[in-house]
């Protein structure tokens, strides 16, 4: 609201003759002589006059700047008040506000097997989720979460901090590569991770998944060995002349299963086991797949054997 000073175009100090001046000056100005009579000048003439009529009176005056002191003071306090009310507000909504600290996987990209250790460190959070793994119970902690897919290009967890009191919400994500679709270099360094195998030792004779070193061949194929042996000299005893023939090609069925885990481990493809169904030439295959020295580096079959 403007104050009757305004109104007159002059200062709080000004005196009775400077009001004075002011006051015929702006008359006027205002009059609707000077103006044609518009309406808007005429409502100014009467808002000047009405100044006048207090600021001209030396008592009126006074009893004006009194309560002009006042409303001024007041208006100060409320302006600080709402200053001081805002400034605790924003300090309580940032108390309130969920902080993520930390949020780290051990590991870049991941196989099947691998054990992933996730680890968080969270502020002022009441409820703390991790996906895929669920809900925690701490605000600082670790997890560990073992890979059994790897249908995924990637894999993903996302942390998410909930506050209560204020709502707010805090996300961060982790995403780690599929092991599988990577180009491995000699350049690349060597994760430590707990890698343990993604299936146990007897599924290798099973399935050509992952990779088997030169030890672990070695005894798979004496033990295949040994089974065919006891199966040759056995064969008289056998009640149906087809059991020996069975015997012998899930053997070698068998054979083919761990050759083609034993090529994934120098980065060839599987199905040149197949070379072992070549006579003479089998002989040769299977000298070199004993000797051959597998990858240090991981590739896209998995990590390096540790057995």
């Amino acid at each position: 609201m403007r104050t009757y000073y305004a109104i007159l175009e002059v200062t709080p100090t000004a005196s009775s003759s400077e009001i004075k001046q002011a006051f015929r000056r702006l008359s006027k100005l205002y009059h609707p002589d000077m103006n044609q009579g518009n309406t808007r000048y005429q409502d100014r003439l009467f808002e000047v006059i009405k100044a006048y009529e207090v600021l001209g009176d030396d008592s009126q005056r006074r009893a004006y700047d009194l309560t002009l002191s006042r409303t001024q003071t007041t208006t100060s306090n409320t302006q600080s008040s709402q200053a001081y009310t805002a400034r605790s507000t924003q300090a309580n909504t940032d108390y309130y506000r969920p902080e993520i600290l930390t949020f780290s996987c051990n590991q870049t990209y991941f196989f099947m097997g691998d054990l992933i250790e996730i680890s968080w460190d969270c502020k002022q959070a009441d409820v703390i989720r991790i996906y895929p793994l669920g809900y925690m119970d701490e605000l600082r902690g670790k997890i560990v979460y073992r890979v059994k897919e790897l249908d995924a290009k990637y894999l993903t967890f996302e942390l998410t901090a909930v506050n209560n009191h204020s709502s707010h919400v805090e996300k961060r994500s982790i995403h780690l590569n599929n092991g599988i679709y990577m180009n491995f270099t000699e350049t690349d360094q060597l994760e430590k991770v707990n890698y343990v195998s993604p299936q146990h030792w007897s599924m290798g004779f099973l399935a050509p998944l992952g990779r088997s070193s030169r030890k672990d061949y070695g005894l798979r194929v004496a033990l295949l060995t040994l089974f065919f042996l006891m199966a040759f000299f056995y064969q008289p005893h056998f009640d149906h002349d087809g059991t020996y023939s069975f015997i012998c090609t899930v053997l070698i069925y068998v054979l083919l299963i761990c050759s083609a885990r034993r090529l994934h481990d120098v980065s060839r493809h599987g199905i040149l086991s197949l070379l072992l169904l070549v006579p003479l030439l089998n002989i040769a295959v299977l000298l070199i797949l004993l000797l051959l020295k597998g990858d240090d580096l991981p590739n896209k079959h998995g990590r390096k054997p540790r057995f």
